[in-house]
């Protein structure tokens, strides 16, 4: 066989090869695949329960509503000394292959969450089937598994529910943003502590797994966003709620839109004020020892409603507006950082600013840090601007005599 019959021969055997497919390929009739888990410990024994929120292909197939005969998800558990086991160990329930590629959700157990969760998302970055862009939510009284079993109105999979719940109110309420697993995991490895968003279940639990909690206007359960949560070195310890949780966001510079009430004349908390922009900036420096926080929130709002008696169209009523902000915000920054300080937890990160602006200030104290910062002092200042009123500018309202 001459040279070119030998090259002949072999571009036909890369051809071959390369038609032959991907070696670990699968089907995706032999798959499962999971959108949400939950994590609990079970005390007693000290091992992880594991439970898998799995899409319901018979029933998404043609969507879910009254008419459809199963519901859109199963949900499977495992018990095991660790995560991966319990991940290995759901095979003995489930008919096909986990797959983890669309998983949305991660959910903890508060029991889990109060114990320690430092270990608990090693395997997220160990495993190349885990996703370090899920969302995390902490069970607010309740365990995980509880969680994921709730079925949700509108989203047929209760996991994507949840996930765009976290990130409506975050972008509209501000009380809590969207947080991931590889949020957690520098929030875990990073000089400060954390926080995650608390979910709650308000109702009968055991009837919001029936399908039939759907089949009506008002269903007996659901979820609800509920609290953040606040860790120290990786255990809950305090629910951040209402202004402490707003005025957490704005010290992290996450709010993007909020809603404050102020007081007109004749009547408390009756213009309302959507906050549609807010820029926070933090720099530390070390004063006799103690760290000092200069914070600066520059935030502009549009007046949505007026429920008393302010005439819009006087340039001195926007001032007092805008002052009235300015110390509403003042006020829940305060009460944030009075409760972390109290808790000696730094969950806003002002010890990574530290270390980088100050690595000699910062080594001084790194030790001791959690003690340093509850006595550290706030410099607090807040610009507020009211870019528009609306198409009215005159009230309805009579001025109060």
């Amino acid at each position: 066989m001459n040279i070119k019959g030998v090259m002949r021969v072999i571009s036909m055997g890369v051809i071959v090869l390369m038609l032959s497919g991907c070696w670990n390929s699968r089907e995706l009739n032999d798959l499962a695949i999971v959108s949400g888990i939950g994590i609990d410990l079970v005390p007693e024994t000290n091992e992880f329960k594991v439970t898998f929120q799995l899409v319901n292909p018979s029933s998404t197939a043609t969507g879910f509503g009254a008419s459809a005969g199963e519901p859109s998800i199963v949900i499977v558990s495992a018990t095991d000394r660790t995560i991966f086991g319990a991940l290995r160990k759901a095979s003995k329930r489930a008919t096909r292959q986990l797959f983890f590629a669309h998983t949305q959700l991660v959910v903890l157990g508060e029991s889990l969450a109060r114990s320690g969760i430092n270990d608990v998302f090693d395997i997220f970055e160990r495993s190349h089937e885990l996703r370090l862009n899920s969302a995390v939510l902490v069970a607010r009284n309740n365990d995980a598994a509880s969680v994921l079993k709730i079925l949700t109105a509108i989203e047929s999979l209760p996991s994507l529910g949840l996930v765009k719940k976290t990130q409506n109110t975050s972008r509209v309420w501000g009380e809590n943003r969207t947080i991931d697993v590889f949020d957690i995991i520098n929030g875990i490895t990073g000089e400060g502590d954390l926080t995650i968003n608390g979910v709650s279940i308000q109702g009968n639990a055991s009837e919001g797994m029936k399908k039939s909690n759907l089949e009506q206007t008002v269903s007996h359960a659901g979820t609800v966003m509920h609290g953040l949560g606040a860790f120290r070195e990786g255990k809950l310890i305090y629910w951040m709620k209402d202004s402490e949780a707003r005025g957490t966001e704005w010290l992290l510079n996450r709010i993007e839109e909020t809603i404050i009430n102020i007081d007109s004349v004749d009547k408390k908390e009756s213009i309302a004020v959507n906050i549609v922009y807010s820029r926070t900036k933090v720099k530390i420096d070390i004063q006799g020892g103690l760290p000092v926080f200069h914070v600066s929130i520059s935030e502009e709002g549009i007046v949505n409603e007026t429920d008393g008696f302010v005439d819009l169209s006087k340039r001195e009523e926007i001032v007092k507006l805008e002052q009235e902000l300015q110390e509403q915000t003042g006020k829940d920054v305060r009460q944030a950082l009075q409760m972390a300080q109290q808790m000696e937890s730094d969950i806003f990160n002002f010890g990574n600013e530290l270390k980088r602006s100050d690595p000699q200030g910062w080594a001084s104290l790194d030790k001791k840090w959690g003690h340093i910062f509850a006595q550290g002092k706030l410099d607090l200042h807040v610009e507020a601007y009211i870019r528009s009123t609306g198409m009215s500018l005159k009230p309805y309202h009579p001025a109060p005599e």
